[in-house]
């Protein structure tokens, strides 16, 4: 599979552009999902989405298949353009209540509380969270995206678990 990647990949960075179609059919819907998370609107993520999807097109020599998959280099692109973007509105540690989330449509209610929860978490305690249990990455990839030590991960995802327990909680409250 690493090999395959490796190979689609050098054949993006020659131009071949069947390649780039299949590597961005394989990975739009989970950098748009890690985007929209993490974002909290649609305009946002679709220019982070975009973003990435063109790096990819135009810096594809640039991957390195020994120093990690495909999907951890474009999830590093991503978080690194949300909070710029995050940054440059002002945004960086709460998400707008009043965005909704695409995925919205596919969740309940009890979704949607847990969407608010994350919205209210520090940022980097929500960024954490969504790579580890919603993009599915393991905590050394979820280090290289973030630019932290797996250590550093682990206790973030202690310290977001029990934030996100605590909100999710205070929700069932009222």
């Amino acid at each position: 599979m690493i090999d395959d990647e490796a190979n689609e990949v050098a054949r993006v960075a020659q131009g071949d552009r069947a390649a780039y179609a299949r590597l961005v059919s394989q990975h739009l819907r989970p950098i748009e999902a890690y985007a929209m998370r993490i974002a909290g609107n649609a305009a946002t993520a679709q220019d982070v989405v975009q973003e990435v999807m063109l790096r990819l097109w135009l810096r594809a020599r640039e991957f390195q298949p020994e120093r990690a998959r495909l999907t951890t280099w474009l999830h590093q692109m991503a978080h690194h353009l949300c909070i710029d973007k995050l940054r440059r509105e002002g945004r960086l540690t709460r998400l707008e209540d009043d965005d909704v989330s695409p995925l919205a449509d596919h969740i309940d209610d009890s979704a949607d509380d847990v969407q608010r929860a994350l919205a209210q978490l520090p940022e980097r305690q929500r960024q954490a969270l969504v790579l580890t249990y919603y993009q599915g990455l393991t905590n050394a990839e979820v280090a290289e995206v973030m630019g932290l030590g797996v250590r550093a991960v682990e206790s973030l995802l202690v310290r977001a678990r029990a934030s996100l327990k605590q909100l999710l909680e205070q929700a069932d409250d009222y």
